[in-house]
């Protein structure tokens, strides 16, 4: 898109009102295909990481250093297998990405 768009190396201020548009919708509409798994054999769950009592549960920011964000399995959050981490790494980021 970049390329087509002759926009890379360019200052923002240099990129036209018409090409910023493109550029959201690309950005907003960009999804990504797994290429695979290696199955529930090796699907593993982590323990231990960052205190949920330290973090703001509506943004997901650290309450102790304003503007530093942590989501996924760097929080001590631990579901049991079959989705559950999925789950909340998908809604930990989700919270996140909107008070950002």
């Amino acid at each position: 898109m970049l390329n087509k768009k002759n926009l890379l190396g360019k200052k923002w201020a240099e990129v036209s009102k018409k090409d910023r548009q493109a550029l959201k919708e690309l950005i907003t509409n960009w999804s990504v295909k797994p290429a695979g798994t290696l199955g529930w054999k090796k699907a593993e769950v982590m323990l231990g990481g960052v205190d949920t009592k330290e973090l703001d549960g509506q943004t997901m920011m650290s309450r102790n250093h304003p503007g530093l964000f942590f989501i996924g399995e760097c929080v001590d959050v631990t579901g049991h297998l079959g989705g559950h981490n999925f789950q909340w790494a998908w809604a930990s980021g989700f919270a996140c990405a909107h008070s950002i």
